[in-house]
């Protein structure tokens, strides 16, 4: 697969068989439906493409595995910053409702203004948990030295392994953000159980990205999701289950980087549970209260 093809959630789940134990259907009120997993509200499917919210748009590309064809099991460890920390829980758990359907259970490990060295202070502290796979999405912080990244992100990378590990790359908002994605996929490129998601390429469709250029939509966050719900297939084991975050600190940022409202959901008390079809998601013990939806409303933000 070209690394810079994306293909279409058609292509991704009825097509290539990316997520073998779902197929896209039609559904009610234009809504798709991955069988097995249910309906993904204010998405439809017109040909071959993702329409979200009336946006159109397609997945992005994954370069290797997907992870749940060879992790042993369905802990999911997930590191990034405020991209990735906006569909975390206390943000509306957007990262948790995508993946959590497909058997996973997923850490969100996120925070606003991250650079990669913080991947391995969270691997430091978590490591040894009993993971079975990774997402890593540290790149858009970038200090602009390709040596200091390339062993950062490499020391994080063998952390892991051998645990299938997915890398995200980063959008080109800035002619430095091509050396990420260099060492991005020449890290990759060393490593079996390394995949590559293209979220460079694929964060460039109209309507995806904030005015900064970083930072992803509504419409972009749902697309980020599916993609990685898509590079990670099915996990090899059930139920799913949104478990706690142990680094939940944004402050590094005080200018509106993550998301102030999210999208209508469910308020769910601490003490209760929801049933999302294929799956149950737990509420981790030091969150009060959460809201489940299918993205969140994001502001204008710096990287």
């Amino acid at each position: 697969m070209s690394s810079l093809r994306i293909s279409s959630i058609l292509g991704v789940f009825a097509i290539s068989g990316l997520i073998s134990a779902c197929s896209v259907v039609g559904g009610s009120n234009g809504q798709t439906v991955l069988q097995n997993v249910g309906r993904i509200p204010g998405i439809a499917a017109s040909g071959g493409d993702l329409i979200i919210d009336g946006q159109r748009a397609t997945l992005g590309s994954v370069e290797g595995e997907t992870l749940g064809a060879s992790a042993p099991g369905n802990r999911l460890l997930v590191i990034g910053d405020s991209i990735l920390a906006g569909s975390a829980t206390r943000y509306g758990g957007a990262l948790c409702s995508g993946l959590v359907p497909l058997g996973w259970r997923v850490a969100v490990e996120a925070e606003a203004g991250q650079m990669v060295g913080f991947g391995r202070t969270v691997l430091k502290d978590r490591i040894y948990e009993g993971w079975d796979a990774g997402i890593v999405f540290l790149g858009t912080n970038y200090g602009g030295n390709q040596k200091n990244y390339e062993r950062d992100l490499t020391a994080i990378v063998e952390a892991l392994a051998p645990r299938p590990t997915l890398l995200l790359t980063a959008t080109l908002n800035r002619p430095t953000m091509q050396q990420v994605n260099e060492t991005i996929r020449t890290v990759a490129s060393k490593y079996s159980n390394v995949s590559v998601l293209d979220w460079g390429t694929t964060s460039i469709q109209p309507g995806l990205l904030n005015r900064d250029r970083v930072h992803p939509t509504d419409a972009g966050r749902q697309v980020l999701v599916a993609s990685i719900a898509a590079a990670l297939g099915t996990a090899p084991e059930t139920p799913g289950e949104c478990l706690a975050s142990k680094y939940t600190d944004d402050s590094l940022v005080t200018s509106g980087v993550m998301p102030s409202t999210t999208l209508p959901g469910v308020t769910i008390p601490v003490s209760s549970t929801t049933t999302i079809p294929g799956a149950v998601t737990t509420l981790p013990s030091n969150v009060s209260s959460t809201t489940v939806a299918t993205g969140i409303t994001a502001t204008t933000v710096r990287r």
